[in-house]
């Protein structure tokens, strides 16, 4: 029997940051890849004021690579203390001992983005000049230390794997089977820049591997939602698509949603930059898209979800189908 579970969207994403390691074609940096780092008593302030406002309890902080952070280990002692639960996004390209400094310090999940085991896919992913030889050796070292250190992860800390589909399958289904090996959560997420191409490679590994549709869970008062699927029997696996869902006091008279260029529609909240900013929309900045701490808290969009919210988890407590929302 297929499973349904609708949620509340209780967590925001803080891009910490904007430099990584990588370049990743595909990469969107949230929306922003010139964004400076952000302030953590902004941070501290702001994640009070969601908390009471909206019900946000989960942080899930992105970047950039939010790793190299300055002082990460301090920020997620004091999340914790205002009654937080963290997760991170992280290429895998750190040392083991800050991962154990970082889990001490509050950190209650990691999500490692693995896109291709094979050094020249991997290569090829990269927005990078490098000499054959030397970047083949540069991408083996990297995919070696990310595995190292997922392997380590998933001994001390609730551990997942994201990988984004292109267009070539095999580098999708290699992750795949190295985390049904391992027992190891993994998501699968649709390349937004590609469209329809991405999802046609997903349904071709949905039908290499014979995959069976398990589950279904929809994010409300978000475009998000994912569906589950289990192969050899006992392994389950997740993905990710989006929905069309907008918010009408922002996306109503939108030009991009109007020539069908919109991908995410409305994802949710996303925090970033110094001075500390709301972003709503992935593709364009400027106000109400691009908002203060100030203006959010007094904008139509911060109305709008909010009502939303409410609205929603009174039909689902009503009805008693209302989950929780998974990192």
């Amino acid at each position: 029997m297929l499973e349904i579970k609708f949620c509340l969207p209780r967590s925001v994403r803080v891009k910490l940051n904007s430099a990584c390691q990588y370049k990743c074609k595909f990469c969107h940096q949230e929306g922003n890849g010139f964004a400076k780092d952000v302030s953590q008593d902004e941070l501290i302030k702001c994640f009070k004021r969601l908390k009471k406002e909206l019900g946000v309890y989960r942080i899930h902080f992105t970047g950039g690579e939010p790793t190299l952070y300055e002082d990460f280990n301090s920020l997620l002692k004091s999340t914790k203390k205002i009654g937080f639960s963290n997760s991170v996004t992280t290429n895998g390209q750190f040392n083991p001992e800050l991962l154990k400094n970082l889990v001490d310090a509050g950190l209650d999940s990691v999500n490692f983005s693995i896109h291709s085991l094979e050094k020249f896919s991997f290569l090829k992913l990269q927005d990078c000049k490098l000499f054959i030889q030397n970047g083949s050796k540069w991408a083996q070292e990297c995919i070696d230390k990310t595995i190292n250190n997922l392997m380590y992860s998933k001994s001390i800390v609730n551990t997942k794997v994201n990988c984004v589909v292109g267009e070539d399958f095999a580098n999708a289904s290699d992750v795949l089977a190295l985390c049904a090996k391992n027992n190891i959560k993994l998501r699968l997420l649709n390349d937004l820049s590609l469209g329809e191409r991405s999802l046609q490679t997903i349904n071709y590994i949905l039908k290499k591997f014979d995959a069976e549709l398990a589950g279904h869970e929809i994010t409300m008062v978000s475009s998000s939602h994912r569906l589950d699927y289990r192969i050899n029997d006992n392994y389950e696996f997740g993905v990710k698509y989006i929905r069309n869902f907008y918010l009408e006091s922002l996306c109503q008279d939108c030009p991009i949603r109007k020539k069908g260029k919109c991908f995410e529609g409305f994802y949710g909240i996303r925090l970033e930059d110094k001075p500390l900013k709301f972003r709503l929309c992935l593709y364009r900045d400027g106000y109400p898209f691009v908002q203060s701490v100030d203006e959010f808290f007094k904008s139509k969009q911060f109305l709008e979800i909010k009502k939303d919210l409410s609205d929603v988890k009174k039909y689902l407590l009503k009805d008693d189908i209302i989950d929780e929302q998974r990192s």
